[in-house]
């Protein structure tokens, strides 16, 4: 069952976004199953991209190529003076919302990013619940109240710092 889904859930996304470029629309939503499933896709080289699912019960699935953070994505949580999105996927599922980050920046060494993130912690109230360093890569993950950040800090050879923000936050009492 799962494996028909996701065929038609592929099918669907490239013929939405084939007859996407035929209308001149910048987005179609297309049914997907019988009872209010949906895809849709739409963007352009400007924006960014993005394939947006939805389930009956309204849960739904983000993935962007914009390079703009997302509105709910928490002002508090730091970025470097300079970075540069390369992605983004908001998931609503199950009572829980998440929104994932990836950025690369030079403006700042991988060690200056992770001291960052660290300050950030104790600064604003998050607990860690784990953390992993090594040499070249660093995670942390982190929670206060209903909330949670996992934050990946990768050292590249080019001198380019990779990182991974995921915020998720409980939405519902389910």
């Amino acid at each position: 069952m799962i494996k028909k889904t996701l065929i038609k859930l592929i099918g669907f996304s490239i013929v939405a976004f084939l007859l996407s470029g035929c209308f001149g629309e910048k987005s179609i939503s297309l049914p997907i199953g019988e009872e209010g499933e949906s895809v849709s896709i739409g963007g352009d080289e400007e924006e960014g991209f993005t394939l947006e699912t939805e389930n009956k019960d309204g849960e739904s699935i983000s993935l962007s190529s914009s390079k703009e953070l997302p509105e709910e994505f928490p002002s508090e949580v730091p970025f470097p003076t300079e970075y540069q999105i390369v992605s983004t996927v908001k998931v609503n599922d199950d009572g829980q919302e998440g929104i994932t980050v990836s950025y690369l920046t030079e403006s700042m060494s991988a060690d200056n990013v992770w001291e960052m993130y660290k300050s950030f912690m104790s600064e604003a109230g998050f607990e860690s619940s784990s953390e992993m360093t090594t040499d070249a890569y660093n995670s942390i993950s982190m929670h206060r109240d209903e909330e949670s950040l996992i934050i990946n800090v990768i050292s590249n050879e080019d001198s380019t710092v990779t990182s991974t923000i995921t915020y998720v936050k409980k939405t519902s009492n389910e």
